[in-house]
């Protein structure tokens, strides 16, 4: 298991304001499995990570730990409300 991977998946979600069933939904897994990855039972494939650090709008190094510094985490500054609310979702940038 990497290192962190668990804190950091729920710390991602929960800074999003997702539950553990919207951010299944949106990446097209189950609640459980969502639970199994933050648990620590679990570790995402590939793709999987790469959704998920989409959706919480994160890097994947900030998710793996090979970063941890802030600056892995998207801005949102200097983008209109409605960028904001659509710039970042499950499936990459919506702009």
């Amino acid at each position: 298991m990497i290192q962190g991977l668990t804190k950091r998946l729920q710390i991602a979600r929960i800074n999003k304001e997702l539950s553990r069933k919207q951010a299944a939904e949106r990446i097209g897994v189950s609640e459980s499995l969502i639970g199994l990855y933050e648990s620590g039972s679990r570790q995402p494939s590939l793709s999987v990570l790469m959704k998920l650090a989409s959706l919480y709008c994160v890097s994947t190094d900030y998710l793996l730990g090979c970063d941890t510094t802030e600056k892995n985490v998207i801005s949102l500054e200097g983008l209109t409300d409605r960028q904001a609310d659509t710039g970042c979702d499950a499936y990459g940038p919506v702009f």
